[in-house]
């Protein structure tokens, strides 16, 4: 059933009205479900938070931002995490004062789900605001893997050392990340080794996805550092002109494109 259709209906229960909320995929559903920010019951307003990034594409409606950004302060806990999330990943490419607010004013949130998706969300924009929530973080005991990932998206080398402290303990699919984070914190760059891989690739017969793997690792926590990835590789492939179409027509390009590269 429509979303708008439960809302209006006065006999509607909350666990359907949530259920057609979590489960609708339409646009033209939006206005529906932004009316329901306010709901009295905590599950169609989770469900609302889930559900607004995916109603709407870029650029996203100011209505979608604003709603987010209300829910980030709601009173349950699963509610703030669910809008964090939504603020900081999803709409990872808005980037707008309220929004920055919003999420600074969940680093100290009592909900842990809640500060890190907040905290992560913050690095991403590289707002100043996260580097001493991430360095409290890393230095404490119970370290979580989106903390190292924000300190990835900050790449500040400050951190360097905490994030190496933190190496073990980690489950195969998080040890990429973590290693990922571990480069973009480095003093010395992302890696020489990364740069010879990369160029290597484009040199090659574009059958090896390894270093191209872990490249995406590093571009999933800090897109932006795909301009100095970008450059170091086209300085790699200088004289090779079938290298260097490969590398301007792939996705590395595109990306550090959309950051202000502009090929040498």
């Amino acid at each position: 059933m429509d979303p708008l259709d439960l809302a209006r209906a006065r006999l509607a229960s909350a666990g359907d009205l949530s259920n057609a909320v979590a489960w609708c995929a339409e646009y033209a559903a939006l206005p529906a479900v932004l009316a329901l920010v306010g709901h009295h019951d905590a599950e169609v307003r989770r469900a609302v938070a889930q559900a607004l990034p995916r109603l709407s594409g870029a650029p996203r409606p100011p209505a979608v931002v604003s709603a987010l950004v209300t829910l980030s302060a709601d009173a349950v806990a699963e509610v703030r995490d669910w809008a964090c999330y939504g603020l900081g990943s999803r709409l990872s490419e808005v980037d707008t004062p309220a929004l920055r607010d919003a999420l600074a004013d969940r680093l100290d949130d009592p909900d842990p789900h809640t500060r890190c998706e907040a905290l992560l969300g913050l690095a991403r924009r590289c707002d100043p605001r996260a580097l001493p929530a991430v360095r409290v973080r890393l230095e404490g005991p119970d370290v979580r893997l989106t903390e190292i990932q924000a300190a990835g998206a900050l790449g500040d080398t400050s951190l360097h050392t905490l994030v190496r402290g933190h190496l073990a303990g980690w489950g195969t699919d998080a040890v990429p990340k973590v290693c990922a984070a571990l480069r973009l914190t480095d003093p010395d760059g992302v890696g020489e080794d990364l740069i010879d891989g990369l160029a290597g690739w484009f040199a090659g017969p574009l059958d090896d996805r390894y270093w191209w793997s872990i490249t995406l690792q590093l571009l999933d926590q800090a897109e932006h550092r795909s301009v100095e990835i970008a450059e170091a590789v086209q300085k790699r492939l200088r004289g090779n002109e079938d290298a260097t179409a490969r590398l301007l027509a792939s996705r590395l390009a595109s990306v550090a494109g959309a950051h202000g590269w502009l090929p040498g």
